[in-house]
C-alpha cells in the first residue's frame, strides 16, 4: 500500500461543516470513561433501548457526508482504509454466522444476537474517524476535560457516592444492579492523556495527582497492569525520558504523602473491603503471586471475596473455556456459538447470568473458536498499524500507548464485549487515526510543544487524501 507520505493531493475528500457529530463523541467518550455501566444503562432499560445502540441508529441514518456520500461508503472507497475495511468486514460477518450457529445450536436468539456486540461496537472507530477529520485539535483538550471530570467526581466517588443506594430502574432481575453512580475505572486513560499531551507536567501536578489517588483508590489491580503497559510503551514510542522522569516524580510524590501522613480511609463499596492506604494497596499489587487453589474454593464455596480469590476463580474459568473449547474439532474452530452460557462451564458459576469472562481472548475463543481469535486479533493489529503510521507521521504521542494498554486492560476486563469498554475504545482509535487521512506536510518538531505537532492542521480547503 502506498506510503502516506506519497499519497495524491490533488484527490480531496469533501467533508462536511463540523456539526454535531464531534460533540456526540465528546460527550459519548466522557460518559462512558467517567460514569461506565451507569453511562450504558442510559435510555429504556426495560425495553433494552440503551444510549450505545441509539446513537448508532442515529449515526446510520444522520451521519455525517462526505464527497456527498454517505459515511460507509465513502470511507470504504479510502484506499488507505482498504485493508481495514476488508478485515473489519470478515470480522462482523463472522459474528453473523456465529449468531446462526449459536441458534442451531439450541441457544437463546435474543441472547445470540445480544452477544454480536463483539463485532458491531467496531462501527464507531468510524464516528471516531469523522470527529478527528472535522475536529483534529479537539482530542488533547477533551481528554484534559475528562481528566478534570474523572479526578472530580472519582473523588467524591471514593468518599462518598460508592455508599449511596440509588440504582438503575428498570434493568432485568437476571442483572446485577446498575448504582446512579458508576464506578470510575478508566483513571489511567486520564493519566496516559496528560502525559502525552500536557506541554508541562508541573504545571499540571494537580490533575495528575487527582487521577492517580482515584485509580489506586478504586483498587483494580488491571488498571495499575494497564497504566504500567501504556507508559512504557509511550516511553519506548516517545523516547520522552526527561517527561517520564517529571511523571514520575509527580506520581512517587503522592505515594510518599500516602506514606508520611500514614494515610488510610474506608475503600468504596464492593471492591472486597479494606481500606485505602499503602498496606492494603500493596497487598492488594501482590495478592495475584500468592493465590493458591484454597483461595478459589473459598470463593466458590462460601461466597466470600478476597484479593486472591477473585484472581484464581476467574484463571480457573479460562482453564475450563480451553479445556472445553479443546474437546472437539469443531468446537476448536467454531466455538460454542453466540448465546452459550460460558458460565455453565465453572460449577461455582452454573446458573449465574454471566456471559463474559473478563477476557477478550476467551471471549473470543469460547464463542467463535480460533477462527474468531485469529480474525479478531487481525482487525486489532491493523488499527495499530494505522495508529503507527500516524505517529511515524505526526509523531503523535497517545495512540500507539492507549492501544496497547486497553488490549492489556481487556486481557482482565470485558472490554470489547461491553458498551463502556469498547465505545470509547473505537471512538478514541479511530479520532487518533483520523491524520492518516490529512493531506498536510510531514511534521518536524521533535518536542511535544503544541497540539498541532500531534495534529497536523488539514489543508485550507478542508481537505484529506484518498
Amino acid at each position: 500500500m502506498q506510503d502516506i507520505m506519497h499519497l495524491r493531493e490533488e484527490t480531496p475528500l469533501d467533508l462536511e461543516p463540523s456539526g454535531i457529530w464531534p460533540v456526540v463523541a465528546t460527550i459519548l467518550i466522557v460518559g462512558y470513561l467517567s460514569l461506565s455501566r451507569a453511562f450504558a444503562y442510559l435510555g429504556i432499560p426495560w425495553w433494552k433501548v440503551f444510549i450505545g445502540e441509539v446513537v448508532l441508529a442515529l449515526l446510520f441514518i444522520f451521519g455525517p457526508k462526505l464527497n456527498a456520500r454517505a459515511w460507509p461508503w465513502a470511507f470504504l472507497k479510502v484506499p488507505v482504509l482498504k485493508r481495514f475495511s476488508i478485515l473489519y468486514g470478515l470480522f462482523l460477518g463472522y459474528g453473523i454466522v456465529q449468531i446462526g450457529h449459536g441458534i442451531l445450536a439450541g441457544n437463546p436468539p435474543l441472547v445470540a444476537l445480544r452477544d454480536l456486540t463483539f463485532n458491531y461496537y467496531p462501527i464507531y472507530f468510524f464516528l471516531g474517524l469523522s470527529a478527528g477529520l472535522m475536529r483534529p485539535d479537539l482530542l488533547p483538550r477533551l481528554l484534559r476535560g475528562f481528566a478534570w471530570f474523572n479526578g472530580i467526581y472519582g473523588v467524591l466517588y471514593l468518599f462518598v457516592l460508592n455508599r449511596v443506594d440509588w440504582f438503575v430502574p428498570g434493568v432485568s432481575d437476571e442483572i446485577v444492579n446498575v448504582p446512579i453512580f458508576g464506578q470510575p475505572i478508566y483513571s489511567f486513560i486520564a493519566l496516559l492523556g496528560l502525559i502525552a499531551y500536557e506541554k508541562d507536567l508541573w504545571r499540571s501536578w494537580h490533575l495528575l495527582g487527582l487521577n492517580a489517588f482515584v485509580m489506586l483508590g478504586m483498587q483494580f489491580r488491571t488498571e495499575w497492569f494497564a497504566f504500567a503497559v501504556g507508559i512504557i510503551t509511550w516511553f519506548i514510542v516517545t523516547g520522552q525520558g526527561k517527561r517520564l522522569l517529571q511523571a514520575t516524580a509527580i506520581l512517587s510524590a503522592l505515594f510518599c504523602l500516602m506514606y508520611i501522613t500514614n494515610f488510610s480511609v474506608p475503600g468504596p463499596e464492593g471492591r472486597g473491603g479494606g481500606d485505602i492506604s499503602i498496606r492494603q494497596l500493596t497487598d492488594r499489587a501482590i495478592a495475584p503471586f500468592r493465590a493458591d487453589t484454597s483461595d478459589a474454593k473459598a470463593a466458590a464455596g462460601i461466597g466470600t471475596e478476597s484479593q486472591e480469590s477473585t484472581f484464581v476463580w476467574r484463571t480457573v474459568w479460562w482453564l475450563l473455556i480451553w479445556n472445553a473449547v479443546h474437546s472437539s474439532i469443531n468446537t476448536t474452530v467454531w466455538g460454542f456459538g453466540y448465546g452459550y452460557p460460558l458460565g455453565d462451564l465453572a460449577p461455582y458459576l452454573a446458573g449465574e447470568f454471566i456471559r463474559t469472562p473478563h477476557n477478550e481472548f476467551f471471549y473470543a475463543l469460547g464463542y467463535t473458536g480460533w477462527i474468531g481469535v485469529v480474525l479478531f486479533f487481525l482487525f486489532e493489529g491493523e488499527i495499530l498499524r494505522l495508529l503507527w503510521r500516524v505517529n511515524r507521521r505526526t509523531r503523535e504521542p497517545f495512540g500507539v500507548p492507549f492501544w496497547v494498554s486497553m488490549m492489556a486492560y481487556g486481557m482482565f476486563f470485558p472490554l470489547g464485549e461491553t458498551p463502556y469498554g469498547a465505545i470509547p475504545f473505537y471512538l478514541i482509535v479511530g479520532w487518533v487515526a483520523a491524520p492518516v487521512l490529512l493531506a498536510s506536510r510531514p511534521v518536524q518538531q521533535e518536542q511535544y510543544v503544541s497540539t498541532e505537532a500531534y495534529f497536523p492542521a488539514a489543508s485550507s480547503s478542508g481537505a484529506a487524501v484518498l
